[in-house]
């Protein structure tokens, strides 16, 4: 059947998840005639979109709803006002740096970024404004109280689903107070099913004490979100660092390493399935024969019901299956892979029988778990005073923290993204992750060249904005590492940008 004859449904369903792939905010549950849901275009959205103008429309649809949405929108969409002028006697070694920083409103520099950084960022990291106040300073002046919050958040974050690689990902630091619209938010920007995890930070065990009923407070949430969910591999970390920082929540590894001509490994699991569903009914192609020669190391196949004996070999077959009317388990493994690859397993014979087990290159690897204990509010006070920084910023996120999520998503020279830079966590996190692994990865930073209060510490030690406090921070923790450093040289330099209007 030529496609131009194809069911209308299954054009339709496919165009929509065209769509869905390149504008997911512009796509949602609909209920038609009957009362069913179905995924349906918002054109008003979509033509917002490609249109770069302010379209008018209602109509119902799931999704998260406020005052000032579609203004919000269209703040991505519009030019960018301001231009960014590099200042080099704030900056560090920026002839030979892959590090930015950029002082100014994010929004603006966001709508620059996406003009030279699209599809180029590996992991964003961002602790935003909580909404806890009402001196909310990014309230762009849609409303008050959730919908400010979101409307700030809106445009930002449509900005930053351009600059992700395929296989990028996104952290966002938040507590209760705006976890559940961040969360459909995300949904709606990325789609909901790239919104990949929520994690909990235990961020003060010893709980905060609140001023009405309830328990204390002891965490925050950290929401995960993917360009692409399908091209994210897991979160693997080193088990030995993640058991240093959290010993409660990681075991010390339990197996010992073995070597071969390719360099250590482990063993865990033996070749077969452990789920019985995988068996010669369900997986008739993975359920075979295999013979192994122990002198000669040389593998064969054959059929489940050939029991051909070949000199020398012994034969391992399938686990049994213990469910009714069936024999085996499948392989995990197909007859090609086992012929080609049989280097990466473990041949075991003990007593005349052969048992097969996969091995494991990743010795240290162990995937990231999604409760993080360890990293406190108050570690992350003691990496500013280690710095000599002591109370110039208000609970700045643990390096620790950051760090973590860093070594478990990029590696090599990834870029790493952080809009609203606070005190500059991230760029330490970084630093210090390539001396610890010898990357090459590089951060992009903005903070919003806000005025410091004139009766806080930072305003005390000379510093006029919240910026000057970030570059500060990432020019001590630079110094520091430097002179630490047993790797050689890693890039602890940045160049500095301050944004201005045209």
């Amino acid at each position: 059947m030529d496609e131009w004859d194809a069911p209308r449904g299954n054009r339709l369903s496919d165009s929509i998840a065209a769509i869905a792939r390149l504008f997911p905010h512009a796509v949602a549950e609909v209920a038609d005639e009957t009362g069913e849901s179905r995924l349906s275009v918002d054109f008003d959205l979509l033509r917002q979109e490609l249109s770069g103008e302010l379209v008018e429309g209602t109509r119902e649809r799931y999704g998260l709803e406020w005052p000032g949405k579609r203004a919000a929108a269209l703040c991505a969409t519009t030019p960018p006002t301001a231009r960014l002028r590099e200042v080099e006697d704030e900056s560090v070694d920026r002839a030979s740096t892959g590090n930015v920083f950029i002082a100014g409103d994010n929004l603006e520099a966001l709508k620059l970024l996406r003009q030279t950084h699209a599809g180029a960022v590996k992991l964003i990291y961002i602790d935003p404004p909580y909404n806890t106040r009402n001196d909310f300073v990014y309230n762009d002046d849609f409303g008050p109280s959730h919908s400010a919050w979101l409307s700030m958040m809106y445009p930002r974050l449509l900005l930053a689903r351009d600059l992700l690689t395929d296989d990028g990902v996104g952290f966002v630091s938040i507590d209760g107070n705006e976890v559940a619209q961040l969360k459909l938010l995300l949904a709606e920007v990325f789609g909901a099913r790239n919104v990949v995890a929520t994690i909990v930070w235990v961020s003060n065990l010893k709980g905060r004490q609140i001023s009405g009923g309830g328990p204390a407070g002891t965490h925050e949430y950290i929401l995960c979100f993917a360009r692409n969910a399908d091209a994210v591999t897991r979160f693997r970390g080193s088990a030995s660092d993640l058991h240093a920082l959290m010993p409660a929540v990681y075991r010390r590894a339990g197996y010992a390493p073995k070597y071969d001509a390719k360099g250590p490994y482990v063993t865990k699991n033996e070749l077969y399935n452990t789920n019985s569903r995988f068996n010669e009914r369900t997986a008739p192609t993975m359920v075979f024969r295999i013979h192994y020669h122990p002198g000669t190391g040389e593998v064969r196949v054959t059929d489940i019901d050939d029991d051909t004996e070949f000199e020398g070999f012994l034969t391992a077959l399938p686990h049994p299956n213990h469910r009714p009317g069936l024999r085996w388990h499948a392989w995990r493994w197909s007859r090609a892979r086992v012929l080609a690859d049989r280097d990466e397993l473990e041949f075991d014979v003990s007593g005349g029988t052969l048992r097969i087990r996969t091995k494991v290159r990743d010795v240290d690897g162990m995937t990231l778990k999604d409760v993080v204990i360890g990293p406190s509010t108050m570690s992350g006070q003691r990496d500013l005073d280690d710095l000599g920084m002591h109370h110039l910023f208000d609970s700045p996120k643990p390096v620790a923290l950051l760090r973590t999520l860093v070594a478990v998503t990029t590696s090599n020279d990834d870029l790493v993204l952080d809009f609203f830079a606070g005190s500059g966590t991230t760029a330490q996190a970084v630093m210090e992750q390539n001396v610890d692994d010898g990357g090459h990865r590089r951060f992009l930073l903005v903070q919003l060249d806000e005025r410091t209060s004139p009766r806080s510490d930072a305003a005390a030690a000379g510093f006029a904005t919240i910026a000057d406090v970030t570059a500060e921070r990432m020019r001590r923790a630079g110094d520091r590492l430097r002179s630490r450093s047993a790797r050689g040289h890693v890039d602890t330099g940045f160049r500095m940008f301050r944004l201005e209007q045209h």
